[in-house]
């Protein structure tokens, strides 16, 4: 039997692991990610399929008269069962007049609904336009917007006279992570979809509030300290 060195079983090991990985077996479901095109019409397929849901919910009629548009959250590649060779995508969506994340799989090859699931207390990270809408409702708050001047003024010495001055990033907040220091409305967060926002200046100095901001009702309910 022909003994081989530590050093050439390795490099017998890596040429296993190569064919391996290149083998048809390593790609079984076809899960490449989905192109860019691909997520539009899965987007659209949602939103297409989207019909009001007759689920109740306990918060349901708090947000129903000022909840926003329904908004996709994330659309990822569906995993598929073995064998299956479809191009399949997750589309999750929030529907903030009954406060639940809904995840739709849609077939890409024949542009169909697949399947609907409907989530409550999942909340997936903010997007883009949910962060843009939360910084917008705390500019526009007549509670709000008094506090972030004088804010500003005591970092800076300046007088904010445009939201462009700031920068703002946020997160989904969830009630349970501050269960002691919540108002009512703030209370909501978690079953409701809040963000907590951090506002700073260009010079990256962090205000001392951090508003609370109830995107399924489009209010502000509180500032939070540091």
């Amino acid at each position: 039997m022909t003994n081989h060195s530590p050093t050439m079983q390795l490099v017998m090991r890596g040429i296993v692991l190569l064919w391996a990985l290149a083998s048809p077996a390593s790609h079984a479901g076809n899960l490449d990610p989905l192109a860019p095109n691909e997520m539009a019409r899965a987007a659209s397929q949602a939103t297409l399929s989207a019909t009001p849901t007759t689920t109740s919910t306990r918060r349901q009629a708090s947000t129903t008269s000022t909840a926003p548009a329904n908004e996709v959250l994330l659309i990822e590649r569906h995993i598929n069962n073995k064998g299956n060779t479809e191009r399949l995508a997750d589309v999750y969506t929030y529907d903030y007049h009954t406060n639940q994340t809904i995840i739709t799989v849609v077939n890409l090859d024949t542009n169909t609904t697949l399947a609907k699931h409907y989530q409550q207390n999942v909340q997936l990270p903010l997007t883009d336009k949910e962060l843009k809408r939360a910084a917008e409702l705390i500019f526009n708050d007549d509670e709000q917007r008094p506090l972030l001047n004088a804010e500003f003024k005591r970092i800076t010495g300046k007088t904010l006279s445009d939201p462009k001055q700031l920068h703002v990033k946020a997160f989904v907040f969830h009630a349970s992570s501050l269960p002691e220091q919540l108002n009512a409305a703030s209370q909501e967060c978690g079953v409701q979809r809040c963000a907590q926002v951090l506002l700073y200046t260009v010079d990256s100095v962090v205000f001392e509030v951090s508003p609370i901001v109830n995107l399924s009702a489009n209010v502000v309910t509180q500032n939070i300290g540091f």
